[in-house]
């Protein structure tokens, strides 16, 4: 398919272009239907049945009756085996043969002179009967009287010259005359059964005529059907362009753009459930900020708390007894100064770390696998632990996945630095089709799973973070071989 009409717009023209074509096909189909029932209806089928039959008998007893014999010959050949196309003189189409001899053959035929005088009869009668009048009833069985009385006045109301028998035939009394300008000159009597359905002899007139108006109303109703389709899109695109380019803002996080749709379809209801959500999103968002602020301010708080302001104290401590040495002692005093520089450097290392976490990475347009090796290695060289990085299959993430995953780096080697007092760190990211895993593992001294509460190490904290993003955090540890922690999150 052309790479346009994979647009919606273009489908729904080309759909309204078929629908309304396909429309006009099974109109024309059913006029033609219509037309062609109606010629090969019962009535029609009966009129043809009568008229051909006449024109047959027409054709050849006015011309007969100056030869009694003649005319014997031929009406009990047509008794016998019916008409053929050389008892039809008239003008005839395909189907002339078939309504011809709906005349029953094997039925009694009578010729009748203007005064109901019998002429001929197939069979033959009692030679006295010739030339006698005749009575029907007696001779036929039936009742004729009406429909000689109409075949001598010479009508042409073929209803009032025939009598429908029983069994669904009929028994008609056709006057005969030369032309239709002369006067009676016979009335032939005899039996016929209206033939079933016969297609029409002018059915390639009715194919040629369906094609031709098929063609003229497809050549109008396809640009119609396109056009009309293409205006009822064109809005249609339109308002679906805009949600689209609305969704492709949020989630950029841009919730600024707000499409307005008062109408009331699906489709304006869809827009204004949709703007409904991006606002309780935007809301819920701004919500999640500030509580990850508070979070943040809590756990900083906690860190300084447990890290620089003890190391503080502690050398304050040292300075303080290094004071009080200093007169009387001064070389233990300069020990309790070494010490308070150890914990001043101890001091300046939290406050790195600290302030290295307050910039993370991937929020600075880095990939996370870069923001891993480069944080690793700054890690590295504040804490003189060696860091062993291995990134797999390296791909783009979701910002909140990087975000969250970097956040535990960040906490899983404090925490290394802190406790573990090992001397080697591995990290390893793999980026897998269906999930991204970050595993630290530390060759420390490690500590038992049991004695530890469960909102130790910052582990509340990372559980807390992956769980946001639909991840889960692992934590493996053995005395005196190391600790391993594994973040899964799925994609």
């Amino acid at each position: 398919m052309f790479p346009f009409f994979r647009r919606l717009q273009w489908k729904l023209t080309l759909s309204y272009a078929v629908v309304t074509s396909g429309t006009v096909i099974i109109l024309v189909m059913l006029l033609i239907g219509f037309v062609l029932l109606t010629e090969m209806s019962h009535s029609n089928r009966t009129f043809s049945s009568f008229y051909w039959s006449k024109t047959a008998f027409q054709d050849n007893i006015p011309y007969l009756l100056d030869d009694p014999e003649a005319m014997e010959a031929w009406l009990s050949r047509v008794q016998t085996e019916g008409f053929d196309w050389n008892d039809i003189q008239s003008y005839t189409v395909r189907e002339t043969l078939d309504y011809a001899n709906a005349f029953r053959t094997g039925a009694p035929v009578y010729v009748l002179d203007p005064d109901l005088n019998l002429i001929a009869a197939i069979p033959p009668l009692d030679g006295d009967l010739a030339g006698a009048p005749f009575r029907p009833r007696e001779v036929s069985g039936f009742a004729l009287e009406g429909i000689l009385a109409a075949a001598q006045v010479g009508d042409k109301n073929y209803t009032a010259q025939s009598q429908r028998l029983s069994d669904g035939s009929y028994i008609v009394a056709f006057p005969l005359r030369p032309t239709d300008d002369q006067p009676v000159v016979a009335i032939v009597i005899y039996q016929l059964r209206p033939p079933g359905l016969i297609p029409p002899s002018n059915l390639s007139l009715y194919s040629s005529l369906f094609l031709g108006v098929l063609f003229i109303m497809l050549a109008i109703a396809l640009p119609v059907g396109a056009l009309f389709g293409w205006l009822v899109s064109r809005g249609l695109r339109r308002r679906l362009t805009t949600l689209s380019a609305a969704s492709q803002a949020w989630s950029k996080g841009d919730f600024s753009v707000a499409p307005r749709d008062t109408s009331g379809d699906e489709i304006g209801e869809l827009t204004r459930n949709l703007v409904g959500m991006a606002e309780q999103l935007q809301s819920l968002l701004s919500t999640r900020r500030e509580l990850a602020r508070v979070e943040e301010r809590n756990r900083l708080a906690r860190e300084l708390h447990d890290t620089v302001k003890q190391q503080t104290y502690a050398a304050r401590m040292q300075l303080s007894a290094a004071k009080n040495l200093l007169p009387g002692d001064p070389e233990t005093a300069v020990t309790h100064l070494d010490a308070a520089l150890q914990l001043n450097r101890e001091t300046q290392q939290e406050l790195k770390l600290i302030i290295e976490e307050l910039r993370p990475a991937a929020l600075d347009g880095k990939g996370l696998a870069q923001a891993v090796v480069e944080y690793a290695d700054r890690w590295q060289k504040h804490t003189g632990i060696q860091a062993e990085t291995a990134v797999r299959g390296e791909r783009p993430l979701p910002l909140d996945v990087e975000q969250a995953l970097y956040r535990v780096l960040q906490e899983s080697l404090a925490n290394v630095a802190r406790h573990a007092e090992a001397e080697t760190v591995a990290i390893t990211l793999d980026m897998a089709p269906a999930k991204v895993t970050l595993t630290i593992a530390d060759n420390g001294r490690g500590f038992d799973m049991a004695t530890i509460p469960p909102k130790s190490l910052g582990l509340t904290g990372m559980k807390q973070r992956l769980q946001e993003v639909g991840g889960q955090l692992r934590v493996a540890s053995t005395l005196a071989v190391g600790s391993t922690i594994i973040a899964e999150v799925g994609l």
